[in-house]
């Protein structure tokens, strides 16, 4: 016995709502997960502040008239990617961290960026000829300064996203970064300078950091000697 016609319509009617309900919920859920895609993918890259220690706890530092003296080239990649979220040293960029605390009491320190300069040996022996004047133009310096926006602008190449982390690596890069001033009585400073490395450096094994500082009220200017090396791997 065949149904009534009536019923045949009313369950080909019903059978097209839920159809059309399976559908719409089906396009929806298709389109939150796209959103949670995006929102994903847009994120904004998070980078933990530098965790500095006291100048004293590492292990190249000298301390002249009370003014303590700290630096700490950077060549550990796990350390470079927990700083600066990219390894600079892949890129030809060694990052060196100063650190200066001030313990005399009654004298500022004028520290310069300008003045610090990572040279060869022969160009220590120089330096050291012409009283202690160092410049990051000094001749002979096997490592050139580079800023943060020249660091970070080969991640500019793939899209949104990567730009997006690229603008964070060089706020990062620029925020962490040494810069000049006088350091007061009791005061402490640090930054990072970062250093261009020679296309094809094999290593730096007679290379020194020399930093000059020079007393505010005598206006004489001192030198920090700091030997280095570094091998890439």
């Amino acid at each position: 016995m065949s149904e009534p016609i009536s019923f045949r319509r009313k369950s080909r009617r019903l059978c097209s709502l839920h159809d059309g309900r399976f559908y719409t919920e089906t396009w929806f859920c298709v389109l939150v997960f796209v959103l949670n895609l995006l929102l994903v993918s847009c994120a904004t890259m998070d980078i933990p502040e530098s965790k500095v220690r006291a100048a004293e706890s590492y292990p190249l530092k000298t301390e002249h008239s009370k003014l303590l003296i700290a630096v700490h080239p950077v060549t550990d990649k796990t350390e470079i990617n927990e700083t600066f979220r990219t390894n600079l040293l892949d890129k030809g960029i060694l990052p060196i961290l100063v650190v200066a605390e001030n313990r005399n009491p009654s004298t500022s320190f004028v520290l310069a960026k300008n003045k610090v300069a990572v040279v060869n040996r022969e160009s220590v022996e120089t330096s050291t000829a012409q009283r202690g004047r160092v410049t990051s133009e000094t001749p002979g310096s096997a490592l050139a300064m580079a800023g943060a926006a020249v660091i970070s602008l080969p991640l500019l190449v793939a899209g949104m996203k990567m730009m997006s982390d690229a603008q964070v690596i060089e706020h990062n890069l620029a925020d962490k970064a040494f810069y000049s001033r006088t350091v007061g009585p009791g005061q402490k400073v640090q930054g990072y300078i970062y250093f261009q490395l020679p296309q094809g450096t094999a290593a730096l094994n007679q290379h020194h950091v020399l930093v000059e500082v020079v007393d505010s009220s005598t206006g004489e200017a001192m030198t920090f000697d700091f030997p280095i090396s570094y091998s890439p791997r």
